[in-house]
């Protein structure tokens, strides 16, 4: 699993950088950034600004995930909390683990990339209409799918801690 995750997330990193960097040229110089519920804009920044900020966030955050999942191994091992958190924290069983904790960090690093990815063609989108307005069915689907992926990634995560040879 981790192998398939692994070679993913170049790919979705890829495919977000891509979209940033293409998105930009479509940009205006004033960039609406943040939209009301309506799809209104009401705030705004710099392209020079908003294209490092989304690449930065973008990024960063996946990052940010995978580090903290995977620097969860030089914590002691009474820290894990996990489904048969007794099992799971025995020294033979506790870098294993922390190594299946990363590796589904992998898997929603990707899935994170992705949405990022399709919000800044949304942003990209509403900016291109004049006035700029964000289509708010769009977002809600979008953020629908992240969200029932990250169920069904906590649902397999949480399956996964439950299986024990004992």
């Amino acid at each position: 699993m981790k192998s398939r995750a692994a070679f993913l997330l170049p790919v979705c990193a890829a495919v977000f950088a891509g979209a940033v960097l293409h998105g930009s040229g479509q940009l205006p110089d004033r960039v609406a950034t943040h939209f009301g519920g309506n799809g209104a804009p009401d705030g705004w920044m710099d392209k020079s600004s908003f294209v490092p900020v989304s690449m930065t966030g973008g990024l960063g955050m996946p990052l940010l995930m995978m580090g903290l999942l995977y620097l969860v191994r030089f914590l002691p091992a009474k820290f894990l909390n996990v489904p048969h958190a007794a099992y799971w924290r025995e020294p033979g069983n506790h870098r294993r683990a922390c190594g299946i904790l990363f590796s589904f960090s992998l898997w929603a690093a990707s899935a994170f990339l992705l949405w990022q990815a399709a919000l800044f063609y949304l942003i990209v989108t509403a900016n291109r209409s004049v006035p700029p307005h964000l289509n708010t069915n769009h977002v809600i689907l979008l953020t629908v799918a992240l969200l029932a992926f990250t169920a069904v990634w906590t649902m397999a995560l949480m399956r996964h801690f439950l299986k024990t040879p004992e």
